[in-house]
């Protein structure tokens, strides 16, 4: 059955074709206080398409139909018209074409009833024809309290030091890989940094993790946390004492660093730049990336870029950052090529080049870098260097979104809330919202929060929407901020 609770009381008809309009149409209705029945988002999981829109128009006094020549190929506006002209409801024609002329069959349905034109596409300019066309009827529920969902994807084109591929003019090799065998935690670790600290590439992410979990499970907090980063339900170790366990260890960094060990250099500049273990120094931590990029090791050419571009701890300079991402990208480094792409798409020290931009993102998303997937999806949905594309941003989206970046997730659920490339699911949609809201994201919070106000796909709770608007407004979000002070106002 259809939820009495949500007293629905306009019903869209719509062809699939128009389901753009039709959902913008519902979102400006729900906005001035009117509950719309639209599919597929009213059908509950699992309930018999045609039997859930019979119970939508059954408890609709209003059905607005979505007029254009896409429903003389829809058999199912044709029914449900039918069927609300059987129940003898209010219906509304909308007329979203110039032009546009019933054909017989719809002229024989509809000529007696009431049209309205929306030919610019318009909708809140013309939203009042449909109120006073509605208003013997029915009569707003909760007028001006309830929002909208924020339905813009977002680039998250940030900046990414972390290490993805380690694989660089390492020093003896096979007397670490030899150590690690006989279970020495600190072999297990370095080797596992040398396979790779964060995602599928080239077969190895599954034995770095191995070796991870080996590392972590005798004590070495490092090793913990970089696992977490890697698989989110590891257990993960505090800053404090991730800090005090570097600062008590850091003389076996630095004999592997001494030992000219790359890995170990690089390290101990992560220490120093981030104040772990180690007093914040953003010069010492530059020399020590230096020595370890002088050897060849992609993660610190990568970093050592990242600070030239950044200008921290080193005078600015996007000559040099370009040259180790350079470096770093020609030993197939991921998180440098997406740096690379970042520079170009932003003109920092070159051409502007989106084109350019996308060749590089493609090799690091080919890898399973996740910020280069998202951000490849952003540019195929924008037509940024490519020809647009809903479906290829949807699947670099989803490529990201499972590897747990929040961005991915959050655009994600953009794309199964407005049905851009995939077929529209607020279920789904709410699912990648959660999980972004998992991380802060203010977006997710906030689009979870209009979930809860109108009881989409779950109870509605407005202690729990408020719950959510605050939190998000706390990240910084003005229209979260505004939804709250809004929503609290209403007794």
């Amino acid at each position: 059955m259809s939820d009495s609770s949500k007293n629905y009381q306009i019903f869209i008809s719509h062809s699939s074709k128009d389901r753009d309009f039709a959902w913008d149409l519902s979102v400006n209705l729900e906005r001035e206080g009117f509950n719309c029945w639209i599919a597929p988002r009213d059908i509950p999981a699992g309930r018999k398409y045609e039997l859930a829109i019979m119970e939508g128009i059954d408890t609709c006094p209003v059905m607005v139909v979505v007029c254009s020549s896409n429903i003389n190929d829809s058999d199912y506006v044709m029914d449900e018209i039918n069927a609300a002209k059987r129940r003898d409801k209010l219906i509304i024609s909308v007329f979203t074409e110039k032009g546009f002329s019933f054909s017989p069959v719809y002229e024989f349905l509809l000529s007696r009833y009431q049209w309205i034109e929306i030919w610019d596409g318009d909708i809140k300019a013309h939203l009042d024809k449909i109120i006073t066309a509605v208003s013997n009827e029915i009569k707003p529920i909760c007028k001006s309290n309830s929002h909208s969902f924020r339905t813009t994807t977002e680039a998250g084109a940030i900046a990414s030091v972390q290490s993805v591929n380690t694989d660089g003019g390492l020093n003896n090799v096979d007397s670490i890989r030899k150590m690690a065998a006989k279970g020495d935690t600190w072999s297990q670790y370095i080797l596992a940094r040398m396979y790779g600290s964060g995602y599928i590439l080239n077969g190895s992410y599954s034995e770095a993790v191995k070796l991870y979990k080996l590392a972590s499970s005798k004590g070495h907090l490092m090793a913990r946390s970089v696992l977490h980063s890697l698989v989110p339900s590891e257990e993960d170790v505090t800053d404090d004492d991730l800090g005090q366990w570097l600062e008590k260890n850091y003389d076996k960094f630095l004999i592997w660093a001494d030992e000219d060990n790359p890995i170990a250099q690089c390290d101990i500049g992560w220490m120093y730049q981030y104040g772990k273990g180690r007093k914040q120094s953003y010069k010492d931590a530059v020399e020590w990336y230096r020595k370890s990029a002088s050897q060849g090791y992609a993660r610190a050419q990568n970093i050592l870029g990242v600070m030239y571009r950044d200008g921290i701890g080193i005078e600015q300079s996007f000559e040099n950052a370009l040259n180790l991402f350079k470096k770093a990208a020609d030993q197939n480094y991921a998180r440098a090529q997406y740096h690379i792409a970042l520079m170009y798409h932003n003109g920092q020290g070159v051409e502007q080049s989106d084109l350019t931009a996308v060749s590089y993102l493609k090799c690091a998303a080919d890898q399973g870098h996740p910020m280069a997937q998202n951000f490849l999806g952003y540019l195929y949905q924008n037509g940024f260097g490519v020809n647009p594309s809903d479906v290829s941003a949807v699947n670099w989206y989803t490529e990201s979104a499972n590897r747990g970046f929040v961005y991915g997730q959050y655009n994600l659920g953009i794309m199964y809330l407005n049905g851009s490339g995939v077929d529209q699911s607020m279920s789904i949609a709410k699912k990648w919202f959660e999980k972004a809201a998992e991380q802060n994201h203010p977006g997710a919070l906030y689009n979870l929060g209009v979930f809860y106000e109108h009881g989409y796909e779950c109870e509605s709770s407005k202690s729990k929407a408020l719950e959510l608007f605050k939190k998000a407004a706390d990240l910084g979000s003005e229209e979260a901020k505004s939804a709250y002070e809004d929503l609290s106002s209403v007794s």
